[in-house]
């Protein structure tokens, strides 16, 4: 995957930490310019650093998501300093554990506006902009959890749950501008809003994801092997479950065989949604 981004502008909201953080500085390996953007100001300033150890340039704008004004400002800055924004990363989110009879409405609300009124206002705002260039990619952060529900999880949930529909819909609206748009749903990745509430042993037990190694699938949708990809929610509970029964084969045409004979026919219909991914994976291991 050396420098398949080299030459591309990335904008990742919540890239001061987690798996925003871990994004910035692999794609910027690859070659990619970086707009950080967040709130924390010391966390955004070390991602910095980290993006140019990768000797590409990278510039900090802070914002809010949940503010349409500042999200166009984030865009603004950015077009000022790069001239083009290739690839948008959905990734600001947040959430409070709590069951929901303890949970005040105004935090709910607060869990919306960053997990889904976020998410609409850099699309909105950067499409425009996406059509001038001739092209681009948008990238959203979903979640696993919807698929494999828990107590406390439930407004998370909700929030996630609402980028399904946004991301197929706008798949297929934005294709024919040769703008991809996917959404990645992690499992448990080892990140500040994971840790909420979890002990180390806790931790050790369910055994997350590390941030970095989410990179080549967000990765994949940037590249040119990706670009008419669109409209996929990708669950990455199931892409591990399936590379695991290849652990080592180099490419999909050598896995299907092994999935198709091991899975449910409804299930393997999913995976086969994913191969060109998978194969991006496999080659890229």
């Amino acid at each position: 995957m050396n420098k398949i981004l080299e030459g591309k502008t990335a904008l990742i909201t919540g890239s001061s930490q987690g798996i925003g953080k871990a994004l910035a500085i692999g794609f910027a390996k690859m070659g990619a310019n970086i707009i950080i953007t967040g709130r924390n100001q010391e966390n955004m300033e070390k991602t910095l650093l980290q993006v140019e150890e990768k000797g590409v340039k990278g510039i900090i704008v802070p914002g809010n998501v949940q503010n349409y004004d500042e999200v166009q400002n984030i865009i603004k800055i950015g077009k000022e300093n790069f001239a083009h924004i290739d690839i948008l990363v959905n990734n600001a989110g947040f959430s409070r554990l709590k069951p929901i009879h303890k949970m005040r409405v105004e935090q709910f609300e607060n869990i919306l506006k960053t997990n889904v009124l976020g998410v609409y206002n850099c699309s909105h705002a950067i499409v425009p902009h996406m059509m001038e260039i001739g092209g681009g990619t948008i990238v959203n952060t979903g979640s696993a959890i919807i698929s494999s529900p828990g107590p406390r999880w439930s407004a998370y949930s909700m929030s996630k749950s609402a980028l399904l529909g946004f991301t197929e819909s706008l798949g297929i609206e934005l294709k024919g501008n040769k703008i991809n748009v996917n959404t990645i749903m992690p499992g448990p990745v080892n990140t500040p809003l994971f840790r909420m509430g979890m002990t180390e042993d806790m931790i050790k037990a369910i055994g997350p994801m590390a941030p970095e190694d989410l990179v080549p699938y967000y990765a994949f949708f940037a590249s040119e092997k990706g670009k008419k990809v669109t409209g996929l929610n990708v669950d990455m509970n199931i892409c591990k479950s399936i590379l695991e029964m290849g652990e080592n084969l180099t490419q999909w045409s050598e896995l299907k065989e092994i999935a198709q004979e091991k899975l449910k026919p409804e299930l393997f219909k999913e995976v086969k949604k994913y191969r060109k991914l998978l194969d991006f994976i496999l080659q890229n291991k």
